[in-house]
């Protein structure tokens, strides 16, 4: 059935947009500042802020021997109840030869995840090799973190996995591991991280994302996720969630700050289904699906 989403509050990067959304068959037809030409059932969302659904990270999600009653607490309490719709599960890689058995146990995992969910691994430094850069195109990996002790950068054969990269630039995060042997120096080592993957034209988040936050438009863009997720658009899936205006403490006129920690959506759509409604979640096992990116960074300004 079609209907318009009307007087919407859509929150963007750079302020509120007013606009009204025509929805057809649980996408996103048309969107324009205002559709009272058009007689479609009408939805006024004139009292909500309306975010995209959210996509997040989660390093702990697919950890082996968790039973299903575990593993849907902890999809509902950390990610369904925030009004989150997708998922970036980032899986632990030790030796490169065990990278794709740990993928497939973690995909058999997430066969009843209710939301869509992307897959990304976490890899000691020492074991990324171009080989590994490569397997991770083949295998639709969409964010590789490397866990850094006191190894020295320098050291790393940037070139060659700046190769490994061409035509898939799937982003490099750093992630310093302290040791009571570890000398770490959260500036020197951000700054020499920076200094490397720009000489070496390395993609690259100079900061690891946080569990159980969304993340920005522009980690979205530079994993390539965005924008079939992450952005209210025309052809775009029915992903989003409705704030009350009443809990900001703002206007429509205000940018609003969201505190994802704190406040919830009172209702979440997920590619046409209710996930959320006020209190009440819709837990649907096997809804979501696996996605993988295109083309990482394509939409991103710069590295």
């Amino acid at each position: 059935m079609a209907y318009i989403i009307d007087r919407a509050n859509v929150l963007k990067e750079n302020g509120i947009m007013k606009c009204s959304i025509l929805v057809k068959q649980n996408r996103i037809d048309y969107i324009q500042s205002n559709l009272d030409r058009l007689t479609y059932t009408k939805m006024d969302a004139t009292n909500y802020i309306m975010t995209p659904g959210h996509v997040m990270i989660d390093y702990s999600l697919c950890e082996a021997n968790k039973p299903f009653t575990q593993f849907k607490q902890e999809m509902t309490n950390q990610y369904l109840s925030k009004g989150c719709t997708t998922l970036l599960t980032v899986c632990d890689v030790k030796h490169e030869r065990d990278l794709s058995k740990n993928l497939e146990a973690a995909k058999h995992r997430l066969l009843n995840s209710p939301i869509d969910y992307y897959m990304g691994i976490k890899i000691p430094l020492k074991i990324m090799t171009p080989t590994l850069i490569r397997t991770c195109k083949r295998k639709g990996i969409s964010l590789v973190v490397v866990e850094i002790e006191d190894e020295d950068l320098y050291q790393i054969p940037w070139g060659w996995i700046r190769d490994a990269l061409y035509s898939y630039a799937v982003p490099i995060v750093p992630k310093w591991i302290q040791t009571e042997k570890s000398t770490f120096r959260r500036d020197r080592h951000i700054k020499e991280w920076k200094e490397v993957t720009e000489d070496n034209n390395i993609p690259t988040i100079l900061t690891i994302p946080e569990d159980n936050q969304p993340l920005s438009l522009n980690a979205l863009r530079k994993i390539g996720i965005y924008p079939d997720k992450g952005d209210i658009r025309i052809g775009g899936e029915l992903d989003y969630n409705f704030y009350n205006i009443e809990q900001l403490g703002s206007s429509v006129d205000e940018m609003p700050l969201l505190d994802y920690h704190n406040l919830n959506p009172i209702i979440t759509m997920h590619k046409g289904e209710f996930l959320k409604v006020d209190n009440r979640l819709i837990y649907r096992p096997g809804f979501g699906n696996g996605c993988k990116v295109k083309l990482p960074g394509y939409f991103a300004s710069s590295f």
